[in-house]
């Protein structure tokens, strides 16, 4: 019997959607590409499946988190994190206030603001993931988030080095640099690689420090969600997360570093994938001006001041 027209539309939109998902898992879609590649499915393929994947991808998300949470050994983290823990402090900090003003004036969202700014502030898809769960922001608020970072990621994976050069930044400067001011830990692995030896160093204990905040912030932004009541509600994935973290450095896990890195990215961006496929052409044409603007103005001011830091303090 033959498959009428909607059929076969629904037939070749999962089928593309099993193989995205199938290069996902084999580590063959970066995280960026992941999500652009479902935010284009989602513009073209919306309503061609029935089956969650919005929620299942909040689930890998996290699976994905508590997996990395093996590699960074906690008392590891924290003694490599004491040459720049009071620029990382001020840095994160800064930029969660000042995301947190601008929003204010632009009148945009205010979980929408908080999402951005921990996404700018700490380290892009984790954060968003972090402090979404702890102040219950929607799977379109995630997305949106999602999208600024990884097209403000992209254009830093390509400005940072050429900037760097451009400047003669030491090896140091640009690690430091780079660590602070890209928000996702592929992007600044991506840069510094490409910037030098020494620099990727620098570049990753600074990135993996900084991302020990994601716990903190996650239960600072759950408190202001709740209009300042007291309610700590804490994400069980983030207890995992120290637990694994915790786990790891006890077991001595590096030799299977090799192994839970790439797992677990390839998992994040699967779940990146299918975050993206929630998205219908209607709702990303109403992603707001604003939250965009917001992004890209936060994302200046930190990457130019956390450049002139390193240029004259460095």
């Amino acid at each position: 019997m033959a498959l009428d027209s909607n059929k076969k539309f629904e037939l070749v939109a999962n089928s593309l959607l099993i193989l995205l998902s199938i290069l996902c898992i084999a580590g063959l879609l970066k995280a960026s590409y992941a999500l652009a590649l479902g935010l284009i499915w989602g513009w073209f393929f919306a309503g061609s499946h029935s089956l969650p994947l919005g929620s299942w991808a909040g689930l890998l998300l996290k699976v994905a988190i508590v997996l990395l949470g093996f590699t960074l050994p906690f008392d590891e983290l924290v003694s490599n994190a004491g040459g720049n823990f009071w620029l990382t402090v001020l840095v994160i900090g800064g930029a969660i206030v000042l995301g947190l003003l601008l929003g204010k004036l632009l009148k945009t969202d205010n979980k929408q603001n908080w999402l951005i700014s921990s996404g700018t502030a700490i380290c892009g898809g984790s954060a968003i993931a972090a402090v979404g769960s702890s102040i219950k922001a929607n799977q379109q608020q995630m997305v949106i988030s999602l999208a600024i970072v990884f097209l403000l990621n992209a254009v830093a994976l390509f400005t940072y080095p050429a900037i760097g050069h451009w400047l003669e930044l030491g090896q140091k400067q640009f690690g430091v640099w780079a660590a602070l001011g890209i928000h996702d830990t592929s992007s600044v692995v991506g840069a510094a690689a490409d910037y030098g030896k020494q620099a990727l160093e620098v570049a990753t204990t600074t990135k993996l420090a900084r991302a020990l905040w994601i716990i903190p912030v996650a239960l600072i932004a759950s408190i202001v969600a709740h209009s300042g009541k007291w309610r700590l509600n804490i994400p069980l994935f983030i207890i995992f997360f120290l637990l694994a973290s915790s786990l790891g450095s006890w077991l001595d896990m590096s030799p299977l570093t090799n192994y839970i890195q790439p797992a677990a990215k390839n998992l994040f961006a699967m779940s990146l994938l299918w975050m993206g496929t929630s998205l219908n052409k209607q709702a990303i044409k109403a992603i707001p001006f604003k939250a965009m603007l917001l992004g890209i103005i936060l994302w200046l001011i930190l990457s130019i001041g956390t450049l002139l830091v390193v240029l004259y303090w460095l």
